[in-house]
């Protein structure tokens, strides 16, 4: 997301439901971390990183093993994640520490 972005319009909305998260899931996991669990991940990740302000941003890639999650700020990586249990414990620790770095 960058500044000229509206949070709802980049993450969804209550009337769009969970379709903006769909590039974000990763259906290989589905047998240890299923659908309903990883929008409950994204959600929350998707939450802080609105709050935490406009120059953070989460990418989605697909590599051989699944997704592999990049957080950025102002274009620039800050870490590279998986889906998993403690992915959005990891995002917020990455972003805090982030935050402290500056």
């Amino acid at each position: 997301m960058n500044e000229d972005e509206d949070p709802i319009a980049a993450f969804g909305s209550a009337e769009e439901g969970n379709e903006p998260l769909k590039p974000y899931i990763d259906p290989t996991l589905f047998d240890t971390v299923d659908k309903d669990a990883q929008i409950e991940l994204l959600t929350s990740v998707f939450d802080s990183i609105t709050l935490a302000g406009v120059d953070y941003d989460l990418k989605a890639q697909d590599s051989a093993t699944g997704k592999r999650y990049t957080l950025l700020k102002d274009e620039k990586v800050v870490d590279i994640f998986v889906m998993d249990n403690s992915f959005t414990d990891n995002v917020l620790a990455a972003i805090e520490n982030d935050k402290e770095d500056e």
